[in-house]
């Protein structure tokens, strides 16, 4: 399990270490650990060494010293993992479930908890990264959730102007093709080689974050093909130059 966990500190954290190295110091640490259980007789004493000593000095050989934050998050993952793990493990062992094998039972639980620790930081990634928004046009309103992407550096050769991208689903109850003027700008970023994208002008885009609330005057805003940001928890793409 220690090896497990190391391994996903090192994955989930994209520290680039050499698993031979996380192998080796996961194996050393859990001799000293069986080293402890066999001569330390008092229980306190040996899981005040085991956590704060053993598991520390782990985590410190394998990923070493970048400053006490990253040392933080690199221990903080890895008790993470083995608290999922160890939990799930003995839930399963208690209630008879998956195949008697131990090692075909680990294996499911640390695939699953790595599937947990995955889904909590990629919810993170992009959580720290969406807004409340507004896009104006005329007198016309939409309110959205807005993804900063710093990836986006699309631009409209026509005006120059970064191009955030907005859901069909989202566009088609917000602009009136009677009436907005529709240009195409070509592109290569949004899973074809050579495309392109419909893109019109809103007045105002409003956003919303932890500073405030400010306002950006006429953005152009591209039609995403159907179905690529639907069930993504946000609707528009920010061009990166809007944060």
């Amino acid at each position: 399990m220690d090896f497990a966990a190391v391994a996903g500190v090192n994955y989930f954290l994209k520290r680039r270490r050499r698993h031979r190295r996380l192998l080796l110091v996961s194996l050393s640490a859990s001799v000293a650990g069986l080293v402890l259980i066999l001569t330390v007789k008092n229980y306190l004493v040996y899981r005040l060494i085991s956590h704060f000593l053993l598991n520390t000095g782990m985590i410190f050989l394998c990923f070493g010293w970048r400053g006490r934050r990253r040392f933080l998050e690199d221990w903080a993952v890895s008790y993470l993992l083995v608290v999922v793990m160890g939990g799930m493990l003995e839930w399963v062992q208690e209630n008879g479930l998956l195949p008697r094998s131990f090692f075909l039972r680990f294996a499911a639980v640390s695939l699953t908890g790595y599937g947990i620790l995955f889904y909590l930081m990629q919810r993170k990634e992009t959580g720290n990264h969406i807004f409340p928004a507004v896009l104006k046009k005329d007198a016309r309103c939409l309110a959205v959730q807005a993804y900063w992407d710093s990836g986006n550096r699309l631009r409209d050769p026509y005006t120059g102007r970064g191009v955030s991208i907005l859901s069909r689903a989202k566009a088609e109850t917000f602009f009136d093709p009677q009436k907005d003027l529709v240009r195409y700008v070509p592109y290569r970023s949004l899973g074809e080689t050579d495309g392109l994208l419909p893109v019109t002008d809103v007045d105002v885009l409003i956003l919303t974050d932890a500073k405030g609330e400010y306002r950006v005057e006429k953005i152009a805003i591209g039609i995403a093909n159907e179905g690529l940001l639907e069930d993504k928890g946000y609707d528009l793409i920010l061009h990166a130059s809007l944060l």
